[in-house]
């Protein structure tokens, strides 16, 4: 499929070359004299006539000598990418940019909504498809301009020429592909860009160098596969970078080392399978950090040093089989870690030992088999845990031993079977506790009772046995009956008790003499 894709480029590079050479001496028909469109309409034509022929003459042979020089062939791709972005911006409409003393008066007169008050400019959703408002005047001190939510594929190169006031642009949903290198050339003082939800598939590296005054970009929802290594050079104060969404599938080393501002950090919904060592080190002042949803299967030793501010980290339906000793160590301000969907199979204590800030952990949906004992007394202020769904069939005894603050402990969905008596007793601010959908068949004797705050307990989806042994949890139960959430826990046998509540049980349905003889169980519940 790649290998059609480049074939298909380098024919499309030799049509333009082609259609220039052809209209190189033509006289009315030359290239100078058609607009933007008519130039690709001409090229796409010739294309489509070439590759058909290309490819029906195009010999094996032919395919293997391509694959050999796929690199050069990526470099033409490129090529017909920037002619391509030069010829169309280079054809599109530049509206009037207006200094007179009447240009809002003025700028009212067009399409577009004006407020001098705001020194703002909305050409927002005024189904815009080709180029901007011919007819428009934009004040040369405007300070917003909302070009979202039209249908944009192309900018000329000097669309916002001259609007040094600019502060804020928005370009978001439209179908722009590509980016003229010299589109922010005058917006030194631009310091919000949206560009999301477009079709950008590259960006030139150049392309922020003269908006060095930029503090947010979002290029969230493209579809760009790869960023260049200059990219964010010198934007000294961007502090928020949206790039999720894309289809990136690395990070280039030093990409973000210029960026000694930035706070806010989304890389979320890309293809990323590694992480340079590096690629975060100079973010002194990152407080969100979000890798989830990507295809990572490691983390770097060392990766995360030097944010010792960040406070919020993703790293969620990732490919991660372990974490490395000490990976989380300089994160000591972290409150949220999120690692749930990864492929974890063990944690021990000094995975997490120096995150003592840290209030919530999400591990959920992981192939966790045994909780030991300390595993989290690095995290005394813990106070969500989440381990539901992985395939825990052991808690140790002193396993939440210091999560003194800990409220919400979620474990179901695993494969336990019994639980140690007290092992709640290291849990005294325990709020909501779901043990559900396990393989519980009964509880030890008083473990609920050190559940003194407790508002909310799920017990159901147990295979709970209703001899003797479960008139605790029923006494429980009926104790209790506002703290059960959700369902009522029910019996999976034996015989006719099967299906039945367990609060439902008796002395007499489930005991006989000699059981109450055996475990001293009272006549009634």
């Amino acid at each position: 499929m790649e290998l059609r894709k480049s074939i298909l480029f380098l024919i499309k590079l030799l049509a333009w070359y082609g259609l220039i050479r052809r209209t190189r001496s033509a006289d009315e028909g030359s290239l100078c004299g058609l607009n933007g469109c008519q130039a690709v309409e001409l090229a796409r034509r010739y294309t489509d006539h070439t590759v058909a022929k290309m490819m029906r003459t195009i010999k094996p042979e032919a395919l293997e000598e391509v694959f050999e020089n796929m690199k050069k062939l990526q470099s033409l791709v490129r090529s017909v990418q920037d002619l391509e972005r030069d010829v169309m911006s280079l054809f599109q409409p530049v509206w009037p940019v207006n200094g007179s003393p009447a240009r809002w008066s003025m700028c009212a007169e067009g399409p577009c909504s004006c407020n001098m008050e705001t020194r703002a400019v909305s050409c927002w959703r005024l189904e815009l498809m080709l180029h901007v408002p011919r007819k428009q005047q934009i004040p040369v001190d405007t300070k917003i301009l909302d070009l979202s939510m039209n249908r944009l594929k192309f900018l000329h190169k000097d669309s916002f020429n001259r609007l040094t006031q600019l502060i804020e642009l928005d370009l978001s949903e439209n179908d722009l592909q590509l980016m003229p290198n010299s589109l922010f050339y005058d917006l030194e003082n631009l310091r919000h860009l949206k560009l999301h939800k477009n079709q950008l598939l590259y960006l030139t590296p150049d392309l922020f160098q003269d908006a060095r005054s930029l503090r947010t970009i979002d290029i969230s929802f493209n579809v760009l596969e790869a960023l260049p290594e200059e990219i964010f050079k010198m934007l000294l104060n961007l502090y928020f970078l949206n790039l999720a969404s894309n289809a990136i599938t690395q990070i280039p080393d030093t990409i973000f080392s210029d960026l000694e501002s930035l706070e806010d950090l989304d890389l979320s919904e890309n293809r990323i399978k590694e992480l340079p060592r590096q690629a975060f080190s100079n973010l002194i002042k990152m407080k969100v950090l979000n890798l989830g949803y990507n295809h990572l299967v490691r983390l770097p030793y060392g990766v995360f040093d030097q944010l010792s501010t960040l406070q919020i980290l993703y790293l969620q339906n990732n490919k991660i089989e372990s974490l490395p000793m000490g990976v989380f160590r300089d994160l000591i301000h972290l409150t949220f870690l999120d690692l749930t969907s990864n492929r974890i199979s063990q944690i021990d204590y000094k995975d997490f030992l120096t995150l003592s800030n840290l209030r919530s952990l999400f591990l959920g949906q992981n192939q966790i088999t045994n909780i030991h004992n300390k595993t989290f007394v690095g995290t005394p202020r813990l106070e969500k845990l989440y381990l539901f769904s992985n395939k825990i069939e052991e808690v140790e005894l002193a396993a939440f031993s210091g999560l003194n603050n800990l409220a919400w402990l979620l474990i179901n969905n695993n494969l336990l079977k019994l639980l140690p008596r007290e092992i709640f007793k290291r849990t005294p601010s325990l709020l909501r506790l779901q043990i559900d959908s396990n393989k519980f068949m009964k509880l030890p004797e008083g473990i609920l009772d050190e559940l003194k705050m407790v508002e909310q307990v799920k017990l159901s989806m147990n295979p709970w046995h209703c001899d003797c042994f479960i008139l605790y949890l029923t006494r429980w139960l009926i104790h209790n009956p506002d703290k059960i959430w959700d369902r009522q826990p029910k019996c999976r046998g034996p015989g006719d008790l099967g299906g039945k509540p367990v609060i439902d049980m008796t002395f007499n349905s489930v005991c006989d003499g000699q059981w109450a003889s055996m475990t001293k169980i009272q006549g009634r519940v």
